[in-house]
């Protein structure tokens, strides 16, 4: 067992709010749940967007980057369609690339999602293996890896109603779709389409495929929801949100799968990384696999602090306390164990300051995650100078944080097979 650093005296204040600013994961700005209206977060996005003055009526033509939201209200029905911009041209790309956000603003973030236009139209989930027009033009779309001019023809013009969710990327203003075509053919990658065209190959295995071909994890992400993976008859729309954790749980458990059979890490390894107010610390410390996420929002001086873990043999059911960020900073983690050919106990530490919080979606703690990990991180061969090294990284005393997880008394207590 590691010795805990007592609390730092000159630990900074952390701001409290006035209320719980965590509200608006909850509320995502339709439900005025902190009693503020209008809203601040949808008069936000109105101004940052600006789609009153660019989209006038109910016909809308752009470059979709491409992008599609499936809702989970009403499964097994749902409300599906393209998020289209009021604008074309190769830039719109950028607008489904969260890799390449971590050094833009919020403002800058906002500003790109809320440009998107979601059109809806009520599908069941079934439909995604016989396709109606509307549902099968959109799912052509999905296939492409660059933008695809599109035209769209409303049944009202776009509201903004809710525009963030504790998972997904943030959407513009929404409006119910009539007709939808593509005007060009998609730029389809061959591995896309060699995995979507097989109707006789299982979902798994044709993330796997896409994954292992280097296909990006929205692009495969955005296929697996609107049911293009799997077979035939099995093939349904999945919610986006769903989707986005199922994606990161299936390539991490054939993953996992693999790092069980590498050798223990030789040395404790911390890495680390810091944007638009969230921090991710990674502690790999010379053991049989195991994990642990440990989530902190800054709300006051003792905050708490949310837990979930899993042992050698890995998870069965949902991280309920973390949630989709565990999952998201877990698949990371694999990653570059599978990439080093090692095997390691990990703690992932994640900070939220709420001053600077809206909600994005799990992808900030992912992407954060491993641009950490593309660095070098620093080692120590004692882990006790790994946790010091922690007290300077996380602004919350690093021994609540230890207190606070189920993973670490067992640190340094694991015994090879060989030694027996």
């Amino acid at each position: 067992m590691i010795d805990v650093p007592q609390m730092r005296l000159d630990e900074p204040k952390i701001h409290r709010p006035s209320y719980d600013e965590r509200v608006c994961s909850k509320c995502m700005g339709h439900r005025a749940l902190c009693g503020v209206r209008p809203c601040p977060l949808i008069m936000r996005a109105k101004a940052l967007a600006n789609i009153d003055s660019m989209v006038t009526g109910t016909s809308l033509e752009g470059s979709s980057p491409p992008a599609v939201f499936v809702g989970s209200y009403g499964y097994p029905k749902v409300l599906a369609g393209p998020l289209v911009p009021p604008i074309r041209g190769e830039e719109t790309s950028v607008m489904e690339r969260p890799d390449l956000w971590l050094d833009k603003t919020l403002d800058q973030i906002l500003a790109l999602r809320f440009s998107l236009v979601r059109t809806k139209r009520a599908f069941p989930v079934e439909a995604a293996s016989e396709p109606p027009r509307i549902l099968a033009e959109t799912q052509t779309m999905v296939l492409s890896d660059v933008p695809t001019d599109s035209e769209a023809t409303l049944l009202k013009r776009p509201q903004f109603t809710s525009v963030f969710s504790e998972r997904t990327l943030p959407v513009g203003p929404s409006a119910p779709l009539q007709e939808f075509h593509l005007e060009d053919n998609p730029s389809v990658p061959r591995a896309v389409d060699k995995v979507t065209s097989d109707t006789d190959l299982k979902a798994t295995e044709g993330i796997m495929s896409l994954f292992s071909e280097g296909v990006g994890q929205q692009h495969v992400t955005r296929l697996f929801s609107v049911g293009m993976l799997g077979q035939k008859r099995s093939r349904r729309l999945v919610p986006t949100e769903w989707s986005i954790t199922a994606i990161d749980d299936i390539i991490g458990k054939r993953l996992h799968k693999q790092v069980l059979r590498f050798d223990w890490l030789s040395e404790t390894t911390l890495f680390s990384d810091y944007a638009m107010g969230n921090t991710v610390a990674i502690l790999f410390v010379p053991g049989a696999w195991q994990f642990e996420a440990l989530e902190c929002w800054l709300t006051g001086p003792n905050p708490a602090i949310a837990s979930d873990y899993e042992w050698v043999k890995g998870r069965k059911d949902y991280a309920k306390a973390v949630e989709g960020a565990y999952y998201a900073t877990r698949l990371p983690v694999l990653e570059h164990l599978a990439d080093i050919r090692r095997q390691a106990s990990v703690i992932v530490f994640m900070e939220v300051d709420p001053r600077q919080w809206v909600p994005l979606g799990v992808w900030r703690f992912r992407e954060l995650a491993r641009r950490a990990l593309s660095g070098e991180g620093r080692r120590f061969s004692d882990p006790q100078e790994a946790v010091d090294a922690l007290s300077s990284v996380l602004r919350n005393p690093i021994g609540r944080y230890l207190d606070a997880s189920v993973t670490y008394g067992t640190f340094g207590s694991q015994t090879r097979l060989m030694d027996f």
